[in-house]
Parts: C-alpha cells; sequence; structure tokens
C-alpha cells in the first residue's frame, strides 16, 4: 500500500489537468508562383508530412514547406495536401448533415480541426463513400457525387491560435 500512493496522486493530477490525444488533421497549402504562403491549420502542430503532392515542384521539409506553431508555410511552387500532427486537449463528436445537390461538391463548417468522420444516416439514394464522395479538410468536412448523409465527426475544440 506504501508505494501506491504517488502513483495515486499522479493519476488525479492527471484528472484535474486533463489530458492530450495525439490526432491528424489534413489541411491544403499552396505556394502559387514560387511564392512563399503561410496557411493557418488552427492548432499547434507537432509535425507535418506531404500527404499528396499537387505540383511539379518538389515538396521537400525544411526547404519548401515546414510548420511552424500553428502556421503551414509553403515555397519554391510546393503545392501540397498535408497531414499535421498535433495534441488536442479537446476532442468532440457532434451529428453534421451536410448534402451534395445537383452531384455538387459542397462543403459544411466544423467548430474545430476535423480528425476522423463516418455516416450516420444516408439521405440520398447516391453512395456515400469515404474519399469518394465525402471526407474532411481542415475545418470542414465535403461531400460530392449526390451523397447527402448525417455523419459523426469526431474533431479538436481547443481554442484556434491564429
Amino acid at each position: 500500500m506504501q508505494g501506491q500512493m504517488p502513483v495515486a496522486i499522479f493519476l488525479c493530477l492527471i484528472a484535474v489537468w486533463g489530458s492530450s490525444e495525439a490526432v491528424t488533421g489534413i489541411f491544403d497549402c499552396d505556394s502559387n508562383d514560387y511564392q512563399y504562403n503561410s496557411c493557418c491549420t488552427g492548432v499547434r502542430g507537432i509535425s507535418a508530412s506531404v500527404m499528396t503532392k499537387r505540383s511539379s515542384a518538389e515538396c521537400n521539409m525544411g526547404n519548401s514547406f515546414a510548420l511552424y506553431g500553428c502556421n503551414l508555410w509553403v515555397y519554391h511552387g510546393c503545392r501540397a495536401r498535408f497531414y499535421v500532427n498535433f495534441d488536442c486537449q479537446s476532442m468532440r463528436t457532434i451529428s453534421s448533415t451536410c448534402s451534395s445537390y445537383s452531384d455538387q461538391y459542397a462543403q459544411c463548417p466544423i467548430s474545430g480541426v476535423v480528425t476522423s468522420m463516418y455516416v450516420v444516416t444516408k439521405h440520398s439514394s447516391a453512395s456515400c463513400v469515404y474519399n469518394t464522395s465525402f471526407g474532411f479538410l481542415g475545418n470542414k468536412i465535403w461531400v460530392d457525387k449526390g451523397c447527402k448523409a448525417t455523419f459523426a465527426v469526431h474533431y479538436c475544440a481547443d481554442s484556434r491560435c491564429c
């Protein structure tokens, strides 16, 4: 029993102060005309990596892109979709309905950086397939190709830093 007291105190402190969860968000950032551009992620990032390069220019960490606090910056023509890893103190899940009318792309805002989502109820005859007719980017969810659904959306509700 004697050695268990420090562990109990430590666990109580974690419960009081809360703990963070390591999560990943997805963001687009483009260097147009080879110019410097800074893109606000809204969260203090730990690391960033290229998910999909959308330019003929190279996207090399430290040379043509980097993460600095809440900002992802790009340079030298790098255009890409990035994974940004960060610690979140306050993960939440909400129910959100988003609809693609006339098979058109549509976005629906969320109150924080989205980390995952799934279909709860489909409201259309069109299929709703992740990364084909629905998905997420930054603090938005998107639908396309006639997908209409109510989604469970997991997001980081920490206060924005930029």
